[in-house]
């Protein structure tokens, strides 16, 4: 399973691998209800304004768009979808 993480205007995109993309979309709703098993910042949870999973050849796609960099959701998403404590 990889993430990979990089910044584009208005947010953030990340390629992820290895993952089923119906446990992904749990996961990120999980996140945004804010009943996650992980370390989900409620502040930054505010600055997403939205968050689109579009399954492609190889992965699935997250985009998030919002007030969000990949420095400051590259752990978090590591640690909710990976369960990594980084």
């Amino acid at each position: 399973m990889k993430i990979d993480i990089t910044n584009q205007t208005n947010g953030v995109k990340a390629f992820l691998s290895g993952f089923s993309t119906q446990e992904l979309g749990t996961k990120i709703e999980a996140c945004q209800n804010g009943q996650c098993d992980c370390d989900c910042d409620p502040e930054l949870m505010q600055k997403i304004e939205g968050i689109e999973l579009t399954s492609v050849e190889g992965g699935s796609i997250l985009t998030v768009t919002g007030d969000v960099d990949a420095k400051t959701l590259a752990p978090m998403m590591k640690e909710c979808l990976l369960g990594e404590k980084q």
